[in-house]
Parts: structure tokens; sequence; C-alpha cells
């Protein structure tokens, strides 16, 4: 007799889940201090400028690294987001992954992907604050 959990196949048209991200900590912390601090958007000196917003698939929008921060009650957010904020958030979302560690958005600036260059490094409090935010940790 066999005992244990049967398999169903997943079928022709599986679509993954979409992982839960929480906008407002993206609003409060991951957009101000990752994505604006790195000038992911507008490069960083003597890149030639322009990464995110112009030579790769990942379109951030760079108002948002000078924006006004958004008022926020600790990790939540307090009123409406700039709209580049919000822009950003939803290109963003496309590169998250059910595994965290998996995500592109958590991979490639720490150098573990195909990037340019290394962002930060894999222990550092950027990083952690890509794993806090893609594993739900910080809601």
């Amino acid at each position: 007799m066999w005992i244990g959990c049967a398999t169903e196949p997943l079928g022709d048209n599986f679509v993954a889940p979409d992982p839960m991200i929480d906008e407002d900590f993206f609003y409060c912390r991951i957009q101000p201090e990752i994505i604006a601090t790195q000038s992911c958007a507008s490069g960083g000196a003597g890149e030639g400028g322009m990464c995110h917003s112009a030579r790769s698939a990942l379109r951030l929008d760079p108002m948002g690294e000078t924006d006004p921060r958004p008022a926020c009650d600790g990790d939540l957010l307090v009123g409406d987001p700039p709209p580049s904020y919000v822009a950003n958030f939803e290109r963003v979302r496309f590169t998250v992954r059910a595994d965290p560690f998996s995500s592109p958005f958590y991979r490639r600036p720490i150098g573990l992907d195909s990037h340019p260059r290394e962002i930060f490094a894999p222990a550092s409090a950027e990083a952690d604050l890509i794993v806090m935010w893609l594993t739900g940790s910080g809601m």
C-alpha cells in the first residue's frame, strides 16, 4: 500500500502566483533608500548615466531620485506617493519572484546575475533591506 500525496500536473496554461509585496514598504524604504540613493535610474558617477531610465529592460523613472520622499509612519505610507514612485513600483514588481533569492531585483545589484557592476555587497544593509521586503518580514 502506497501512502503519500499524489502530484497534480500544472497543466498547459499554468501561471505562477504573484508574490505579495508590500507597496508601502517599497514607497517608504526601497525607493528612497535603495533606488534613489544608488541612482539606479540615472546611473552613478562615471557610468555615462541613464542606467535604468534608458539602457535597461527595467525602466525606472529618474524623477524618483529627486522627488520628495513621501510621508510615512514607520514603514506605512501616509498619503499618496509621488507618481514616479508608483511607476517604479509597477516596473520593479515584475523583477520579483516567489523565491526572494531568485528575484532579479535581489540578485542583480549584488552581482549574482548579469549586471554591469555590483551595486552593493550581499552582506550589505541594502541587500538585507531588499530581502526584508521580498520576504514580507518588513510587514
